[in-house]
């Protein structure tokens, strides 16, 4: 009998063995699960991470993109201010101009005026030059 309790204890030991060894390997299973959904999360959130700083280096660009149109909208209006600017400075220009030659028609109908009066002043004393001349011969024949 000795021998039989002694296989039946190696047998038991041996099975307590085992069934420790799988119990371990369960637990060591158990843990690396856990590990690999620990490491699960951590790339999903990782993911997300890289999912949220995309979002904002999208909305970063658009917002760029966004100044920049404002800064082109912002160019073009001094652009059209400028053009609104030459055209003001062109029609005073224009305006000085016709200032200019209004004037110089205003002089010349002042000096075509005098130049007239002494016309008629030139006509005045003609014709009393010829008065005289021709009234004074009258006045030697009719003397005479």
């Amino acid at each position: 009998m000795g021998l039989a309790q002694g296989t039946v204890a190696f047998d038991h030991t041996v099975t307590t063995a085992f069934g420790d060894c799988l119990t371990q390997w369960g637990f060591i299973e158990t843990v690396i699960r856990q590990g690999l959904t620990l490491w699960s999360a951590v790339a999903t959130v990782g993911r997300q991470g890289l999912a949220l700083w995309r979002t904002v280096a999208t909305i970063g660009r658009q917002g760029l993109t966004l100044w920049g149109a404002l800064a082109t909208v912002g160019g073009q209006s001094l652009t059209l201010w400028g053009a609104i600017g030459t055209v003001l400075h062109q029609a005073f220009f224009f305006q000085t101009i016709t200032a200019a030659f209004s004037q110089g028609l205003a002089l010349g109908s002042a000096v075509g005026t005098i130049g007239g009066y002494g016309l008629a002043e030139h006509r005045v004393a003609g014709f009393y030059l010829r008065s005289g001349l021709i009234g004074s011969g009258q006045g030697e024949s009719s003397a005479g």
